[in-house]
């Protein structure tokens, strides 16, 4: 009876032993594919900071503000000189 308790007891340990192995070795290879996503990622997310520094630099600064004169105020005269002169000031 004691060798046969022996035994079941050795049978269950070999069993869980046999199992957990295998979790291990499934966790490992996550583990191995998980770290050859990011070192991809990272890769790409080098990429990505040269091409929008690139962009930034290659970008040019925004013209400044043109003081452009403006037209005095259309009296509404029914003069044709008149209207002429308003319009040749806006142009």
């Amino acid at each position: 009876m004691q060798e046969q308790l022996k035994e079941f007891v050795w049978d269950t340990i070999s069993s869980s032993e046999n199992k957990l192995t295998g979790k291990d070795d499934a966790l490992k290879a996550m583990v191995t594919a998980l770290k050859e996503e990011i070192n991809e990622l990272k890769g790409e997310l080098k990429i990505f900071k040269a091409a929008i520094g690139n962009g930034m630099l290659a970008t040019k600064s925004k013209p400044q503000a043109m003081d452009v004169p403006k037209p005095k105020a259309f009296k509404g005269v029914r003069s044709a000189s008149e209207v002429d002169n308003f319009l040749w000031a806006i142009e």
